[in-house]
């Protein structure tokens, strides 16, 4: 996870910002194909700057738009620890549960806890980093071939002895929400996040459908922007399978930090770092100004979204197409957004 930079100091976000400097910004990144995608930036809990470029579908000459749709890939993570913490409060498991109660067969699941898994201190291999990886992950995967995948991948190190980030982790966690609830991980997330904030744009993805409005991804090859085959929404599930706007994930990040989905106490425990990782956060700053956020990256999308607590500022970007860092997409945008100096591209 990177972090954004820290030297100088920054007073306010968004006071008199130069909105046609920002304009400019995207222009430019869209003019010499450095990227495609949308951004939104809230303040306040009202989306004070937004901005599409690039197409959501090449082929088809669709543009982007401000309600465009994309996987926004581990972001996902924060939905599903949001979810456990739901779980929590309502006493339908604690963090201290641990694995077995669930999937006895995965290795070392009498030791390892609900916690372990949302902070990656479980010691479960990496599914993605493996078969999956490698040619796999364009095909489906059930629940049951994704456990005995994760039973026969075993483990990298005993449990809490460390912080190594696993998607394993969080597919489990989805797992658990579906027996918990007794529905489909797609419809937790929609009884619980999405219909409350009333998020039409947000929710489980499945093959990508341009005529939704969702966007395909692309690498530049030659000057050009390429298709991507994309990876099999079945082994994505609460690890990296959430499709959202900008704007929806604002919303749903403003929401958890205004308390509208879990408690203080529980928020409090989702922002509390240990070794760089919460509860599907992080923790980046820019200069001064500490944040709690999450990054993704699945086939060619890109996503970064961070809360910024002292100023109330939200900021999302999410991408189809990349040819420059996103960090520094976001590091440009906040620059300009808290009037620092910054050189166009």
């Amino acid at each position: 996870m990177t972090a954004f930079s820290c030297t100088t100091e920054v007073d306010e976000f968004g006071e008199d910002f130069d909105r046609d400097k920002m304009d400019m910004f995207f222009t430019r990144i869209e003019e010499k194909n450095l990227g495609m995608g949308s951004i939104s930036i809230f303040k306040d809990g009202k989306e004070d700057y937004q901005n599409s470029f690039g197409f959501i579908d090449i082929e088809n000459n669709m543009e982007a738009n401000s309600a465009s749709k994309y996987r926004i890939a581990s972001i996902t993570k924060t939905f599903t620890a949001t979810i456990i913490m739901q779980l929590v409060e309502e006493n339908k498991l604690s963090l201290e549960t641990t694995l077995d109660n669930y999937f006895p067969e995965i290795p070392n699941a009498e030791i390892i806890t609900i916690e372990y898994l949302l902070r990656h201190r479980s010691g479960l291999f990496n599914y993605t980093s493996g078969e999956f990886e490698a040619g796999r992950n364009f095909e489906s995967a059930t629940r049951s071939e994704l456990i005995d995948y994760f039973i026969s991948s075993g483990t990298i190190f005993e449990p809490d002895d460390r912080y190594e980030y696993s998607n394993t982790n969080y597919v489990l966690l989805s797992f658990i929400i579906e027996d918990l609830d007794a529905k489909t991980y797609d419809q937790s997330l929609n009884d619980r996040i999405a219909v409350p904030l009333e998020l039409v744009d947000t929710y489980n993805g499945e093959v990508t459908n341009s005529e939704d409005n969702e966007a395909f991804s692309y690498f530049l090859e030659n000057d050009n922007w390429t298709p991507i085959l994309e990876t099999h929404y079945t082994l994505l599930q609460g690890t990296g399978s959430i499709i959202s706007s900008a704007k929806g994930v604002n919303i749903f990040y403003q929401a958890l930090f205004d308390g509208k989905l879990i408690s203080e106490n529980s928020l409090s425990l989702m922002t509390n770092m240990v070794d760089g990782y919460g509860f599907g956060l992080n923790s980046p700053a820019f200069y001064n100004k500490q944040g709690f956020g999450h990054t993704g990256s699945i086939d060619g999308y890109r996503s970064s979204t961070v809360y910024f607590p002292s100023d109330d500022v939200t900021i999302t970007y999410v991408s189809n197409g990349v040819n420059m860092v996103p960090n520094d997409i976001l590091i440009g945008a906040l620059s300009i957004y808290s009037g620092l100096d910054y050189d166009l591209p």
